[in-house]
């Protein structure tokens, strides 16, 4: 293998580079302090609450390519762009000649290309050489490559941590389908540098844009309002796209649907769009800043509060209805779903509010029914004799009315903290059950390290497919060495705070895989609290800590394992949700579920199972996440379903 050996000892790159670099911090490089000594052994151990490989099928993990290992430090003086373009005008030649191996050479023998539909039609990662030069010998003779250009924010050089230094560049191009966008990180070796990751995503298609802006003037016998309502009917219309749920994964797949002039209809069973965010507790608040969860076309507005009050947030998504002109039906169900042996799809929709009910044909079904199944609460011997309150956190609304009463929270993931502390800021007597240890964040450190891409500089707000670019564009393999990283330096910065909840009776940990909240987020989608003020609660004793699980229920007590039996007059079960599947079954019916795969939790090669992918059953995505991720993967899955239905799509690569 050959690597591009070049002179670095150039001119420094442009202060406009440098600007775009301190501007558009990866989260994985935000921590730039002097390093300190970590001294996390003086945490108390509590074993591994979630295995290591729970949900977790990923088996390519390499150290990073450090200092004196794979990699040599990148000399200050470097002109990052001119090296990013030598590498670039070698990929530009073997990828014009569709040559596997000279692609493939060019990478680090450890190095990931990762592909987000541009050239795979699926989202897909291939570590190391011979997974690299495999899939490169099948896909690069039958997908022509080119107009390969770097494009801004200028190429950097990123110096994440002091053993560590790569060069980031962007570049696009086209294939004979589409046009895409990359980020490509370089490792300067003894020999040369070489390609360390590639992440490679579509975005637009060769024929097909999103659509211009309308006039708007009204030139037919309608008003604005009146035939905004007969759109909406859609009476003797099939729409090409049935999405199944009304938050921000269906809303925005909706918008980009529309842009790209697919008609799709959006199915949500509450009686208004935003009602599952106005329906949870009224305290709630989004546990991080707002930075990075604008919504597709329509960013928040300037002066939006740092962390979103849930019911504003519910008020956002119904404006964005509106401003966006989706089409929504409120209050409406599916009660009928199947698909034949071709594939197609027959879907009756109940439409409560108007007492009728409608079958649809759609081409493509989407389910954005959220990532969590159906609320989760263990059956308990004598729970239904005891005379107290028992429920679910989905359930709880306010503390309000429990002043001068004894509350019990079981689960010490977000849900059960925020519950807890709701009722501590009313000053009423609340203790947390604890069943297992929860990694702990506290906003004050973890908040740039993790968000920093998005954050804004001087008041001025980052790109957004810039920050996306970057915060998406690293392969699993090399996050999770930099998960973990990141998990010692919280840890680290976190311990006075960690170790009085240690003294307090609450068992805390560092995270599945050592990895902070990362590796959670893609198994559990839990286990972990950001700290938004719940912490100081148990340490000033407004919050209570016990440990175990409720063994079972008598007429007035609630009795914890161990024979401790208490009085409680409310036990709210903040205990999670059953698995993403369960949403399936409950909503397409069992035949759907049985063929789908599983949806969440990352497979071998560091991809989510069949997340905004193929799940196993033709002609049905699966759209699940946060707002960030919503924003971003309804772009790609929405590109995806648009060159189906022009007949355009070749079949993924699934090999």
């Amino acid at each position: 293998m050959s690597p591009i050996a070049l002179d670095t000892s150039v001119p420094e790159a442009s202060q406009q580079a440098s600007a775009q670099s301190a501007r558009l911090t990866n989260l994985k490089a935000a921590a730039q302090a002097p390093a300190v000594p970590l001294q996390l052994n003086s945490l108390p151990d509590h074993g591994e609450p979630v295995a290591r490989d729970y949900m977790y099928k990923f088996k390519y993990n390499h150290e990073l390519p450090t200092h004196g290992t794979v990699g040599v430090e990148v000399p200050s003086d470097v002109d990052a762009t001119a090296v990013a373009q030598e590498v670039l005008n070698a990929l530009a030649d073997t990828l014009g000649k569709s040559d596997a191996k000279g692609f493939a050479n060019l990478f680090l023998e450890h190095g990931v290309w990762r592909d987000r539909a541009a050239i795979t039609w699926d989202y897909r990662s291939f570590n190391f050489h011979d997974a690299i030069l495999k899939a490169a010998s099948a896909l690069l003779p039958s997908t022509p490559v080119s107009n390969i250009t770097l494009i801004e924010p200028y190429a950097t050089v990123e110096r994440p941590y002091p053993d560590l230094s790569y060069i980031q560049a962007h570049f696009s191009f086209d294939t004979d389908k589409l046009g895409a966008s990359a980020l490509m990180t370089l490792i300067l070796t003894p020999a040369g540098w070489r390609i360390w990751t590639l992440n490679t995503a579509i975005e637009s298609l060769h024929g097909f844009p999103e659509l211009p802006e309308r006039d708007g003037h009204m030139t037919g016998f309608n008003s604005w309002a009146t035939q905004r309502s007969i759109d909406n009917d859609l009476e003797g219309v099939e729409p090409d796209v049935l999405i199944i749920g009304g938050g921000q994964n269906g809303l925005m797949t909706a918008a980009r649907l529309k842009a790209l002039g697919v008609s799709a209809l959006v199915i949500e069973r509450n009686e208004r769009i935003g009602d599952n965010w106005r329906g949870r507790y009224e305290a709630l608040s989004l546990h991080l800043p707002h930075w990075a969860d604008h919504f597709a076309y329509m960013p928040y507005p300037e002066h939006w509060p740092m962390y979103t009050p849930a019911a504003k947030l519910g008020d956002w998504f119904e404006w964005y209805v509106s401003a966006m002109e989706l089409g929504v039906w409120t209050s409406s169900t599916v009660s009928d779903c199947k698909q034949d042996a071709d594939g197609k799809w027959t879907v009756e929709i109940e439409r409560k509010s108007h007492g009728t009910k409608r079958t649809f044909h759609p081409k493509q079904l989407i389910m954005a029914t959220s990532l969590a199944g159906v609320p989760y609460s263990p059956q308990i011997s004598g729970q239904d004799e005891w005379n107290g309150t028992l429920r679910h956190s989905t359930s709880h609304d306010s503390s309000r009315d429990w002043v001068g009463k004894r509350v019990l929270v079981v689960g010490t993931s977000s849900s059960g903290f925020d519950t807890a502390f709701d009722f501590a800021r009313r000053g009423i007597d609340v203790t947390l059950l604890q069943r297992s240890p929860t990694y702990i964040m506290s906003l004050t450190h973890c908040v740039s390290r993790i968000l920093g891409v998005y954050k804004p500089v001087n008041g001025k707000r980052p790109d957004l497919a810039i920050a996306d670019r970057i915060a998406y564009g690293l392969p699993l393999g090399p996050t999770e060495e930099m998960g973990r990283r990141l998990g010692d330096e919280l840890t680290e910065l976190d311990t006075e705070l960690l170790q009085a909840l240690e003294d307090k009776g609450f068992k805390t940990w560092r995270g599945q895989r050592g990895t902070s909240n990362q590796t959670l987020g893609y198994t559990k989608n839990g286990g972990f609290y950001f700290d938004a003020g719940a912490c100081e609660h148990i340490l000033n004793g407004n919050i209570k800590v016990e440990q175990g699980y409720v063994d079972h229920f008598t007429k007035d007590t609630v009795v914890l394992n161990g024979d401790r039996e208490e009085k409680y007059d409310l036990v709210i079960n903040a205990t999670g949700f059953s698995n993403t599947i369960d949403s399936v079954r409950r909503t397409l019916g069992e035949d759907v579920a049985s063929r789908c795969k599983p949806i969440w939790g990352m497979d071998e090669e560091g991809e989510l199972n069949s997340a905004w992918r193929d799940c196993g059953v033709p002609n049905l995505w699966i759209m699940v996440g946060t707002l960030q991720a919503a924003r971003y993967h309804s772009k790609k899955v929405a590109l995806r379903i648009k060159a189906r239905l022009e007949g355009i799509a070749p079949e993924p690569y699934l090999e």
